[in-house]
Order: structure tokens, then C-alpha cells, then sequence
């Protein structure tokens, strides 16, 4: 069975991505990017049922 290699590429970076933020964040609901005076914040909202 025959990959695309785009979708093989895409979903390696998103382990590798998730891996990343895993051993270095203690959550995954907040998510910050700061570079110099620019900021970018990806915020989860989940709530407990």
C-alpha cells in the first residue's frame, strides 16, 4: 500500500510537534509562542462534564 508523502510529512511533524509540547509543558490547553514583541497563543476550551 502506496503513502502520500505529503500526508506522511504532515503527520510526522504533528508527532513530533505533540511530543515536543508534551515533555516540555505540563498541559496542553495553553500553548505560547513569544518572539521578541509579538506573541501567538493557541488556548484549548474544554470543560468536565
Amino acid at each position: 500500500m502506496k503513502h502520500n508523502p505529503l500526508v506522511v510529512c504532515l503527520l510526522i511533524i504533528c508527532i513530533t510537534i505533540l511530543t515536543f509540547t508534551l515533555l516540555t509543558r505540563q498541559t496542553l490547553y495553553e500553548l505560547r509562542f513569544r518572539d521578541g514583541d509579538k506573541e501567538v497563543a493557541a488556548l484549548m476550551a474544554c470543560t468536565s462534564r
